[in-house]
């Protein structure tokens, strides 16, 4: 579009330069007149043209510094999107480095405590199975004694009994009878 703006005013002032030459030439003067008022029109259009020319370059000039700037700009926020982007890859790769090194931590432990677990409980099961069997022990050790002494105490009785029977007539009496008994129920 500006390209368009410049070559439009560079048209307006050829044509108008064109124009006024063409005036001059044609209006009815002296050759002097003709040409003092040419060069003095030539030198205004040379002052114009002049000053349209540094008005030209001024403001392709601050265009050219506008486009600069932008551009500068441009490549100024292109470079923080990509720093930016860098670092927010950079901090999402350490990020989940970080979660997975947590993770293997926790899956770690985890292990560790389930490990600890299993062996406490096979540690305390091995416990109430070394203590149920020492307890069955000890109380067969008990039940022994105690059958023993059950035992001893019981033929010691046993043996006073059967001494007292020996030495009373009753027991001969018994025999007799038992012995009737059996005679009279075998008939041999």
């Amino acid at each position: 579009m500006g390209r368009k703006k410049g070559g439009f005013l560079l048209g307006v002032v050829i044509g108008g330069v064109a124009a006024a030459a063409t005036a001059l030439l044609l209006a009815p003067k002296s050759g002097k007149e003709l040409r003092d008022e040419l060069a003095s029109k030539t030198d205004d259009w040379r002052d114009l043209a002049s000053d349209y020319t540094e008005e030209i370059v001024g403001k392709t000039s601050e265009m050219s510094a506008v486009v600069k700037e932008k551009a500068a700009d441009l490549t100024n926020q292109a470079t923080e999107f990509a720093s930016s982007v860098k670092g927010k890859s950079e901090d999402a790769v350490d990020d989940l480095g970080d979660i997975q090194a947590d993770l293997f931590d926790d899956l770690k432990q985890q292990s560790s405590d389930l490990s600890d677990r299993f062996r406490k409980a096979a540690d305390e099961a091995q416990d109430v199975v070394e203590d149920t069997a020492d307890d069955i022990v000890l109380d067969a050790d008990e039940v022994k004694a105690d059958a023993k002494q059950t035992v001893s105490e019981g033929a010691s009785e046993l043996n006073v009994k059967a001494e007292d029977l020996k030495d009373s007539e009753t027991f001969d009496e018994i025999k007799e009878e038992i012995k009737e008994e059996v005679e009279k129920n075998n008939p041999e």
